[in-house]
């Protein structure tokens, strides 16, 4: 017992196993409650060390009273403290596993998936701890177990302050190095002072060293206060550097510089594994790119190319790091950048991305150049002076500018007198040619006044070229592979459609009587769409008008610019502006955004935290937050000191569903009176008068029972007084199915609950 327990059979009530681990303040035995038949862990601390023994006692019992409404896998449950003459006891759930502590003390080092899987689950206890205001006070590797399945169980809540004033002068109790600076300074602490404890232990874990160290009690403050660690990238070369990143930020002497929840921190880990992924892909494949490069460069310049410098096989135990640097870090070891192989090394591994261990390729016939030959002339081109190589000189273009030059120099020369004859002479011939155009249609029109005017149905048979309009736009369905014809083949049969029937009434018009020949209709080629999108079954609107339903093809589309859009309940709106050609056949592929369903939620009173679907959200009410997935969720509120509500909600995509839940206030539990025993103090007393009675009876005898999940220290048959009011009450027996009740309790009236145990 804190150095000085003696191994006995029994401390208290509790049967004496063996000791577990003993530090020169606390001792911690594996024991067995032959009251409720369960295997604990069981912490003793001698009182006598204490430096103030009531403040102690008095601090722990507040300590544990307050951490009661925990409730997550990831905590080891606490059963009950208590005082037993000069030794402060706590019984504890026994967890089997090992801890931090132990594998760091091995040495056999955290890969970066251990030791994001480990952040993930202290991350979420820390958040579950923050929700209910709890915060560990001395938060360590040793308080870190992880059990075979991989589980991660913290140790301490509710007694974390136990060693607080214990500590002897002589040594530096390994919680100490985890210690946050406002802690040393005696302030209050919250949340945040844990996240700088889990800071330090990450930062061990990444480089085998302590962030804080010394040798004394002094030194470790000093070092907490005023120093500032390494970066674990300078002291592990091979470390990501977002994760270096992320530690220096964790152990940040200021409360606000650090993480402000075991959430955002885990956010960034994610990232660090993300940009881990990102830059392994790009390490794998560089040196190939780049000596791809190099036998490209070779080949053109008429250089033998350089062979690929081979990788050496790396193993994820071991990592040897340039410069005869070592590291028993186990990392990924795609993350570790590959020194060059030695030249008496012997052959490195060959790796998949190499050529020889790709599949072979298929051989393609390039054709060689052929030489120019010099000494022949080439033959004439038959084809005109266009098609002539635009790198040889334009003969052309030097005859014309010397011919223009001199004709310049000629005109200069001329005499002005000429000019003026030049143009009275093409001012005669432009009068005498409008004289004879003007005569020539006043005699046509004389001959065609004694002749039939058209009818009137003929002037339906002219068609204006400027009325003229594309074709209809058109929905059609993808065509078949055995129906479909090229978008080309359709524009010329519409053309040729249009030019026919031009034809028939030009011939139709030359016949008529005042009617002048129309002139002929140009055809308009038109232009095909086909529209695919994800999700399929979205509604497109072609310039405004609802046209049809992806998958779909839109034929007789006029040349130029058009706007789709498109739109699908519970997805985001998309729209596209394209430019269409005449007789283009084109294909346009849209993808939409799935919205997001929400989930609001309030209750009276607020702040009770939320559960969806069985998860722990990490958010209080009032909350609003998007589910992960839209249809229906079971949703569960809890509050201390109140009945806990449940109720389902549904909410498709884009959509938010609303809760508004009234819990229902719990009885209290400071005066139950029957528990008894030395752990009767976490209870309370007092009198009993205006109480009612609660009595239960077990078959089989012995069940453990929780009223407001408080444990009794006596298994049933028992009897005990509560106050008027709601309770829980659950009754647990190991092999057995739980019972669990909600009851109401009212003044100086008896409750019996009988209970018949079924097996699992």
């Amino acid at each position: 017992m804190a150095g000085q327990v003696e191994m006995s059979n029994k401390l208290g009530r509790f049967e004496l196993v063996s000791q577990i681990s003993q530090s020169p303040v606390a001792t911690v035995f594996k024991a067995l409650d032959p009251d409720s038949q369960k295997t604990v862990a069981l912490k003793v601390v001698d009182l006598g060390k204490a430096a103030d023994r009531a403040a102690l006692v008095t601090r722990v019992f507040e300590e544990a009273d307050q951490s009661k409404p925990l409730n997550s896998h990831n905590i080891a449950v606490l059963y009950g403290v208590g005082d037993e003459g000069d030794q402060l006891l706590a019984a504890t759930e026994y967890v089997q596993g090992n801890s931090v502590a132990t594998t760091l003390a091995r040495k056999d080092g955290f890969s970066i998936w251990d030791l994001q899987d480990i952040a993930r689950q202290l991350c979420h206890v820390l958040d579950h701890a923050q929700v209910h205001r709890v915060v560990h006070q001395s938060l360590e590797p040793a308080k870190i177990m992880v059990q075979w399945e991989g589980l991660v169980k913290v140790l301490g809540f509710g007694i974390s302050s136990m060693t607080a004033s214990v500590t002897p002068p002589e040594s530096v109790p390994e919680a100490f190095h985890y210690y946050s600076p406002e802690q040393l300074r005696g302030e209050p602490c919250d949340h945040r002072s844990a996240l700088f404890s889990l800071g330090a232990i990450l930062y061990e874990m990444a480089t085998e060293q302590k962030a804080f160290g010394g040798e004394t009690v002094d030194q470790v403050r000093h070092a907490i206060l005023e120093s500032t660690p390494p970066a674990p990238l300078r002291l592990k070369a091979d470390l990501n550097p977002g994760l270096s990143d992320l530690i220096m930020k964790a152990i940040s002497k200021s409360p606000s510089g650090r993480y402000q929840s075991g959430q955002d921190l885990l956010r960034d880990l994610e990232q660090c594994k993300t940009a881990n992924k990102a830059a392994t892909f790009a390490a794998l494949f560089e040196p190939k790119t780049r000596a791809a490069a190099v036998g490209t460069s070779a080949i053109s310049s008429g250089q033998p190319a350089m062979p690929p410098t081979p990788r050496p096989s790396v193993t994820a135990s071991t990592v040897t790091l340039p410069g005869d640097a070592k590291s028993s870090l186990a990392v990924d070891p795609m993350t570790i950048k590959k020194p060059a192989k030695s030249p008496d090394s012997g052959p490195a591994a060959s790796s998949f991305s190499e050529i020889d261990q790709m599949p072979p390729l298929k051989e393609s016939y390039v054709p060689a150049s052929p030489a120019p030959v010099a000494e022949e002339p080439p033959e004439p081109d038959p084809l005109p002076q266009a098609r002539l190589n635009k790198s040889a000189p334009d003969k052309t273009k030097i005859r014309v500018s010397k011919a223009a030059q001199k004709a310049v120099t000629e005109i200069r020369h001329t005499p002005p007198k000429l000019y003026l004859s030049a143009l009275v002479v093409a001012g005669v011939l432009i009068a005498a040619a409008i004289t004879g155009l003007m005569v020539h249609n006043y005699l046509a029109d004389r001959e065609q006044t004694g002749t039939t005017s058209a009818p009137a149905a003929s002037a339906e048979m002219q068609t204006d070229p400027a009325t003229a309009k594309a074709p209809p736009i058109t929905s059609v369905a993808p065509p078949s592979a055995a129906s479909a014809q090229p978008a080309q083949t359709q524009a010329e049969q519409t053309e040729g459609r249009a030019a026919a029937i031009a034809a028939a009434r030009a011939s139709k018009k030359l016949k008529l009587g005042n009617a002048k020949p129309a002139l002929p209709v140009p055809a308009v080629a038109v232009a095909q769409l086909s529209i695919i999108s994800n999700p399929a079954g979205v509604q497109i609107a072609f310039d405004g008008g609802a046209v049809c339903e992806t998958p779909c093809a839109l034929t007789g589309i006029a040349p130029g610019q058009h706007v789709i859009a498109a739109t699908k309940p519970g997805y985001g709106p998309e729209s596209r502006t394209i430019a269409m050609s005449a007789g283009e056949s084109s294909s346009l592929s849209l993808t939409l955004n799935q919205l997001a369903a929400k989930l609001s939620i309030t209750s009276s009173p607020a702040g009770a935290m939320i559960l969806v679907d069985g998860k722990d959200t990490g958010k209080i009410t009032p909350a609003v937050f998007s589910l992960e997935k839209p249809g229906a969720h079971t949703v569960v509120v809890r509050r201390e000191g109140y009945l806990e509500e449940t109720s389902s909600a549904s909410a498709d995509a884009g959509q938010t569903a609303t809760l508004n839940l009234n819990l229902k206030s719990l009885g209290s539990t400071d005066k139950i009176r029957g528990a008894g025993g030395k752990f009767k103090k976490i209870f309370g007393g007092g009198d009993t008068s205006g109480m009612g009675i609660v009595s239960v009876k077990t078959q089989p005898k012995g069940a453990q029972i929780m009223v407001n999940n408080q444990v009794l220290d006596k298994t049933a048959p028992f009897d005990f007084y509560l106050n008027p009011g709601t309770y829980l009450i659950d009754i647990s027996m190991s092999g057995r199915r739980n019972v669990h009740r909600v009851i109401t309790v009212k003044q100086s009236e008896k409750l019996a609950i009988d209970e018949t145990l079924s097996p699992e």
